[in-house]
């Protein structure tokens, strides 16, 4: 009777031991489950006062209050949790009657940016993230530069280093950035998003 008592309880043990087994295999990390986010969240469009200018951000980003803006033109937005800090943010700043390339290596020094990519209109820099001279350990930045008459507008994102993988949404939002808002197809019920083909 005993051993039949011992057993039983050993195999409910099991059965509950692989069941947690399971359940934890089925968790994910904060991570994955943060790219996945990034990944299906609506992007709403923020056009800014000021100058008019576009700027589309993940719905679960929260914007800084207008009070707290420094200076004309600028928007910012954040996501932050225990784990992780992404920001995005954007500003206008005179260009001082530089050309692209002069503007663009005149900033890559002043950002420290190991990496930059010039455009007809626009440049990219990207490097560690600093601030006030002091390094931010595992924070990199990624901003585009438009030229537009004598002002260029900026559009930057700062993320953790280990995160930059599952960042992809929000690295081809800022390459593809355009500074006023892009034309949305107004369809029929019916009508295909296709462009059609232009007989010449």
């Amino acid at each position: 009777m005993r051993k039949a008592i011992f057993i039983f309880i050993a195999i409910i043990l099991v059965a509950a031991s692989i069941d947690w087994i399971r359940s934890c295999s089925g968790l994910k990390s904060h991570k994955e489950v943060f790219g996945r986010e990034i990944t299906y969240a609506d992007m709403f469009e923020y056009k800014d006062t000021d100058y008019d200018y576009v700027v589309r951000v993940p719905s679960f980003f929260t914007a800084q209050a207008d009070s707290l803006q420094e200076e004309k033109g600028r928007m910012r937005f954040e996501y932050g949790d225990q784990w992780i800090t992404v920001v995005i943010e954007s500003h206008v700043m005179h260009n001082n009657g530089q050309s692209l390339k002069d503007g663009m290596d005149s900033l890559a020094q002043v950002l420290q940016a190991t990496d930059r990519r010039l455009g007809s209109d626009y440049f990219i820099l990207s490097g560690p993230q600093y601030e006030n001279g002091s390094l931010i350990d595992g924070y990199s930045y990624y901003s585009k530069v438009m030229a537009n008459h004598k002002l260029w507008f900026v559009y930057t994102m700062i993320y953790p280093d280990n995160y930059k993988d599952v960042l992809t949404r929000l690295f081809k939002e800022i390459d593809d950035w355009q500074i006023w808002e892009r034309p949305h197809l107004q369809l029929k019920q019916g009508e295909s998003q296709t462009p059609k083909a232009v007989s010449e």
